[in-house]
């Protein structure tokens, strides 16, 4: 029996069902499975992190597939859209552009009361989408009740204002890079709020929208450094497939990048989408 740590620094048994599991719901056939599960568990030494047994099994599966890899380290790579969101808000109104929402990120406007900051604001088929979105660079957090009253309170406030003055329709969203509590999905399903997060909903939560259209963040590349990931940000160059569009010279040039990085970027990118 091994103890492990647990982000939230909690100790529990080592499970090598539930790694494997987890490299199952990455869409990794058994062969590949077991292969990595074994190669991972003959590794784990008493009171080793979740965080290192995942690093682990991601240089294992990288080596098997770097598509299944991105599928395993997504949630870790929308944890490094930060440091302090900005860059996970302009993911999200991406991803959301490319299933038919108009989006504007940072929007000023006008409340009953007073006048809030909306983090995105979507449009689609006459209906007007109030997006607050809580971003979380640490595992083991999860998006709570509060935040769901919060952004509902902002959504009344500025449905005030504007219901005598436009026919569209309002709708509360929260969106988040984490799960959500309990408590959160069942004041929001009581207030008719759209939740979006880390499998939530079931049906149409955050990675199947990213995985159905292979929207995946420029942070999933294993070359993607910090430098990397923000001068591409600076450039709202957010998914790996639009990586495509330049060669690596491009690259080289456009954001300053080592030209051995740029060609590693672009291989990559072309393994993976």
């Amino acid at each position: 029996m091994i103890d492990i740590v647990k982000a939230s620094g909690e100790t529990e048994e080592f499970s090598r069902d539930k790694l494997c599991r987890s490299l199952q719901r990455a869409g990794a056939p058994r062969a590949v499975v077991n292969k990595v599960c074994g190669l991972v568990e003959r590794e784990i030494a008493k009171n080793a992190t979740t965080e290192e047994i995942a690093k682990k099994t991601a240089k294992y599966l990288q080596e098997e597939s770097l598509l299944l890899a991105a599928k395993y380290q997504l949630k870790k790579a929308l944890m490094e859209l930060g440091p302090a969101g900005f860059y996970f808000e302009e993911y999200v109104a991406a991803v959301l552009q490319e299933y038919g929402y108009k989006t504007t990120v940072g929007k000023i406007m006008r409340g009953h009361c007073v006048s809030h900051e909306i983090d995105i604001l979507g449009e689609k088929e006459g209906v007007h989408h109030i997006m607050e979105l809580k971003y979380h660079n640490r595992r083991g957090l999860k998006t709570d009740v509060k935040v769901a009253m919060y952004s509902y309170a902002r959504f009344l406030d500025i449905a005030a204002a504007h219901k005598k003055f436009e026919s569209k329709k309002h709708k509360a969203w929260v969106v988040t890079n984490t799960k959500f509590t309990t408590s959160a999905i069942k004041y929001g399903n009581c207030m008719d709020m759209e939740l979006l997060g880390w499998h939530w909903p079931k049906q149409g939560s955050l990675e199947q929208l990213i995985e159905q259209k292979s929207l995946y963040p420029i942070t999933v590349l294993p070359s993607a450094n910090r430098h990397v990931r923000e001068q591409f940000a600076s450039q709202k160059l957010m998914f790996v497939r639009d990586l495509l569009h330049h060669s690596a010279q491009d690259l080289q040039k456009k954001f300053a990048l080592n030209p051995a990085i740029s060609k590693r970027l672009l291989a990559e990118a072309y393994s993976l989408v």
